[in-house]
């Protein structure tokens, strides 16, 4: 089947493809599953209760609603068309391929199936009840519904939240169906006939005794009451069944009661199980880390501040190992996110400013979260530099050696330790420590280690030497460098940096040398074997040779003896009796 108009691009235009994870997709999700939702809620009601039906406002409101709905439900099917789907990573937009997914999609049956048109029935019966539910085929489109469902669950911060909402509606609607059948198998049978059917007589009644005069409000509640109480199998005043469709009625109500019961609990059981997951993880490493303190007998002071220490951890909602998070991640996708987290962290360092940005675009994935508890030392004065910090969140003290004196305050975007793990060439400090750093209270810093700074320089020598000049610059205005000893480094740096390169040329020319005489000596070895192989086949031949002569040697011999036998037998022959 042909869809003329729509292969060439001057009338099809691949922009109007949805992508099935775009927010128009789900937007429009949204709308369509409003329209099933309006289907599953009101189709049993309306073909049971006489009140929707006969009331000509009900009436009108529902047909403005029911065409309304079949129009959202007929641009579904063109929505669902233009819906793009992936092959070999690539969104595909070309109309014959969508038209051909379309129409071989399972789900296309039953759109056609939800959009027959049995309103027409409605001609021959009136909109008197039951017949209106004749549009039950329009719930075919529940899986549009799923599709929500799912959606929103992927988009939302708290997926739980959701599956705990849908768990409730969908408890609510079943209760909801129940009732309305109910209501009418007590039609059918005849309200009041019994004791198990709709009463004929209640306490709500005050003033009349006729169940023709009880609201659309009354009936539903009451119903809806009553599928509760037998969805749940609560039955402390359920009147028993008298008649052979009542029992059936009954049990069957109640075995999918325990169905939907034991379904539910399941569900929020493992929901339940997922929220305590991760606290549970967290525990265990935290009684992992009692535990080795008890068994190597920690005094209790320390025990406190590790409790301490996970609580807060517990309590900001950081993770004990970031990597492990976006490790499932491609590396790329990792370093866009970390670009987007830590970007700005590494801008605060003055030494970074106007750098190359893929030199910090591959730092930032070098960044490791350590937080520290309060009076924690981040370091020492003397200690050697291996680590550059950056204050996240928190306040820390320059203090003095025995910690009494406060001589700054470091708080959130500050940076230190930087100057240490550069090896700045004539530095007075060398890469020691020259203050020491002590946490206020719970703080969470940004480390950048020392090899992994050197190891990403390595590849930008540029930046390498930038950075350098900038750190001497700034030792040079606090006067904490030594110029004869900065340019004795540059020396020692530029023969040492010639030297290299004078061996990594001998090297190269060692290795060019190596290769032609490996290759020499190859091409030798092939020669000799070849030579060896002809001289062997040249003396199996001579051999093979000689050992014919002397064969045919032997037989020459042998027959000239057989031929002398013969004459001296001959000549011996008359003196023979």
């Amino acid at each position: 089947m042909d869809l003329p108009g729509l292969y060439g691009y001057s009338r099809f235009n691949p922009k109007w493809v949805l992508k099935p994870w775009s927010k128009w997709n789900y937007r429009w999700l949204a709308v369509i599953s409003l329209a099933v939702i309006y289907n599953l809620l009101l189709i049993f009601p309306r073909a049971v209760y006489e009140q929707l039906e006969d009331d000509c406002g009900f009436r009108t409101t529902f047909t403005v609603l029911d065409y309304t709905c079949d129009f959202i439900y007929v641009c579904d099917m063109v929505a669902s068309f233009l819906s793009g789907f992936l092959e070999n990573g690539i969104v595909l937009r070309e109309p014959r391929r969508l038209w051909h997914k379309y129409r071989t999609s399972s789900k296309t049956k039953l759109d056609i199936l939800s959009l027959l048109p049995t309103d027409i029935c409605f001609i021959f019966t009136g909109y008197r009840v039951p017949y209106p539910i004749v549009r039950i085929n329009r719930l075919f489109r529940m899986h549009r519904l799923s599709e929500f469902i799912y959606r929103a669950e992927t988009r939302s911060s708290s997926p739980i939240l959701i599956r705990i909402g849908v768990l409730i509606a969908i408890l609510a609607i079943l209760t909801h169906i129940n009732g309305c059948l109910y209501y009418f198998i007590s039609a059918q049978i005849g309200i009041g006939s019994d004791v198990w059917v709709y009463p004929a007589t209640a306490r709500w009644r005050t003033n009349t005794t006729d169940h023709q005069q009880d609201t659309l409000w009354q009936k539903w509640s009451f119903c809806t009451y009553w599928s509760a109480m037998m969805l749940t199998s609560i039955l402390p005043n359920m009147n028993n069944p008298t008649t052979t469709a009542e029992h059936i009625f009954h049990c069957a109500v109640i075995l999918v009661g325990m169905l939907v019961f034991a379904t539910i609990v399941a569900r929020i059981s493992r929901m339940i199980l997922d929220i305590n997951k991760k606290r549970d993880i967290f525990r265990s490493k935290e009684e992992g880390v009692k535990g080795y303190l008890q068994v190597h007998k920690v005094g209790a002071d320390m025990d406190s501040r590790v409790t301490r220490w996970f609580n807060y951890i517990w309590s900001t909602k950081q993770d004990l190992d970031e990597e492990s998070v976006l490790t499932l991640l491609p590396e790329k996708l990792r370093m866009e996110i970390a670009r987007f987290v830590h970007i700005s962290v590494l801008k605060q360092v003055k030494l970074f400013h106007e750098l190359d940005e893929q030199f910090l675009e591959e730092l930032v994935l070098k960044l490791r979260f350590q937080p520290f508890s309060p009076d924690d030392y981040i370091c020492r004065k003397g200690d050697i530099g291996r680590q550059m910090y950056v204050v996240k969140r928190g306040k820390l003290n320059v203090v003095s050696d025995d910690g009494t004196k406060v001589f700054a305050t470091l708080g959130a975007g500050t940076v230190f330790g930087e100057l240490s793990i550069l090896n700045v060439p004539g530095s007075k400090n060398g890469n020691r420590r020259t203050a020491n750093v002590r946490a206020v209270g719970y703080a969470d810093l940004f480390s950048l280690s020392k090899e992994d700074l050197w190891d990403s320089l390595k590849e930008y020598p540029a930046v390498q030497t930038s950075l350098l000049e900038r750190a001497q610059q700034i030792l040079q205005r606090d006067k904490l460098i030594d110029e004869e000893a900065a340019v004795q480094s540059k020396r020692l740096n530029r023969n040492f940096a010639e030297i290299a390169n004078q061996s990594e040329n001998s090297l190269e020319i060692l290795e060019q040398h190596m290769t032609k005489f490996t290759q020499n000596y190859s091409t030798a070895f092939r020669l000799l074997t070849l030579d060896l192989e002809v001289l062997e086949a040249q003396m199996h031949q001579m051999a093979t040779r000689q050992r014919s002569k002397q064969a045919f040697q032997r037989a020459k011999d042998s027959r000239r003896l057989r031929s002398a036998g013969d004459i001296l037998i001959e000549d011996d022959a008359p003196f023979k009796v």
